[in-house]
């Protein structure tokens, strides 16, 4: 064989290799998203966006770049939606893999659409001031199902701006009932809300209730609450009932209150100028961080509410609890890319990015202090939760919330007494799947 045809045939093999790992360089590029599909796994997480859009989007960077082998899809629905849209997944057993719901009864009623949280996502909730609340009736060595990542509770926000503009003193703002009736006529005297409130929905029983109840109930109250052991004959339970329809009854609020919800719409009275109060939460979504967003925060001021009684033992007291909590859903096929997720929500790094970017009061204890914001409003809540105590509202079955808020609607309207109420509220713990004995 000559020189010319070993070259030629030279060629042809080099020719044939070329082509065939060309051939193979295209079976790959081909594959290669085929092969990186299979190896990712997607969850889907029910949510309602507490602490906002933009801290969400920071979360699921965050997470996906500590698991890149798992991509997160959100379910984003509105608070005052979230039930309806929850329900039927919960029903049918199918849909997300991660849920939120509150802390307390609300997670309990629907504890069987979760699975039991194993030991390894656990050890997460050591770092956590709390996590009963995720567990079943507030007991840690009992099954949890859910692990939180904020503290939650209740406080008033004051407009100082509001005050001054009404002959008040921003610097002293009501602490009794009585006060807070003499500041609301002069808050009204000057064409303003006093107390900005919506009555539809859940926000009643989380939001108010609370605040009212650590007047007349005792730690033992509300564990008797809990269990279904305190009718709401109880004198102590009418009181509460009394104190909230005085609320409405001495004008204090906007005359839209009975129809429509605290978020947005109560909130947005608040923030927009035209009310003295309003009653929401420390963390997540109308926090001090939102309002004084809007109002600046040299006119935002952050209190407990007015006592009704000054002597009771719970009266300066801090209604707080986890915030909402994350679980697994029990029909989901990939739940150990899920129960990384729930163990990631309790963590440090998003415990950080709660602070920074949505302003909210984190569980986790390794969060450096140097990371809070600078404001008035949260100088002031930070004293107020030195002194917690139970949160009355998440001691409430979904039954009872909702006559609750139903009941507080028609006494506003002048449709219904307060006995009627109470008959109300009765008949609806009789009827709590979680409460009955």
């Amino acid at each position: 064989m000559t020189s010319t045809s070993l070259a030629a045939g030279g060629r042809r093999r080099s020719a044939r290799a070329m082509l065939a790992g060309l051939a193979f360089a295209s079976m790959t590029a081909l594959a290669g998203p085929a092969a990186l599909a299979a190896d990712t796994t997607t969850i889907r997480v029910l949510n309602w966006e507490p602490g906002g859009a933009d801290y969400w989007k920071a979360l699921v960077a965050e997470f996906e770049k500590q698991n890149p082998d798992i991509k997160v899809e959100l379910e984003t629905v509105p608070f005052d939606r979230y039930p309806e849209v929850q329900g039927p997944y919960i029903t049918t057993k199918s849909g997300p893999d991660v849920m939120e719901n509150n802390a307390g009864l609300e997670l309990f009623d629907r504890r069987r659409a979760y699975a039991e949280l194993p030991p390894e996502v656990l050890e997460a909730g050591k770092d956590l001031i709390t996590y009963s609340g995720g567990c079943l009736n507030f007991d840690t060595t009992k099954a949890c199902y859910g692990l939180p990542f904020g503290y939650q509770g209740n406080v008033m926000y004051y407009n100082k701006k509001v005050l001054a503009e009404a002959g008040l003193d921003p610097a002293n703002p009501p602490k009794t009932w009585d006060e807070m009736g003499a500041a609301c006529e002069k808050v009204k005297a000057v064409g303003k809300t006093c107390l900005a409130i919506g009555l539809s929905g859940i926000f009643p029983a989380y939001w108010d209730f609370p605040e009212i109840a650590r007047n007349y109930l005792t730690e033992d109250d509300m564990r008797a609450m809990l269990a279904g052991k305190m009718p709401w004959t109880d004198p102590k339970m009418v009181n509460i009932l009394k104190g909230l329809a005085s609320i409405t009854e001495k004008g204090w609020t906007n005359s839209s209150a009975p129809s429509i919800t605290m978020l947005p719409d109560g909130a947005d009275i608040f923030q927009s100028g035209n009310a003295a109060f309003a009653g929401t939460i420390i963390s997540d979504a109308v926090n001090w961080a939102a309002f004084g967003k809007v109002l600046g925060d040299e006119n935002l001021g952050a209190m407990r509410w007015p006592t009704l009684v000054a002597d009771a033992p719970l009266a300066n007291s801090f209604s707080g609890i986890e915030s909402s909590v994350f679980g697994v859903t029990s029909w989901s096929d990939k739940k150990d890319a899920a129960f990384k997720f729930v163990k990631f929500i309790a963590g440090k790094e998003n415990a950080e990015l709660l602070t920074k970017i949505a302003g909210g009061i984190s569980l986790n204890k390794n969060v450096d202090p140097s990371v809070m914001p600078k404001s008035q409003a949260l100088s002031q809540i930070l004293e107020i939760i030195k002194t917690p105590t139970l949160h009355a509202g998440v001691l409430l079955s979904g039954q009872e919330a909702d006559a609750l808020a139903r009941g507080w609607q028609e006494v506003a309207l002048g449709r219904l007494s307060v006995e009627d109420w109470t008959g109300r509220m009765q008949k609806a713990l009789e009827q709590s799947p979680s409460k009955r004995q």
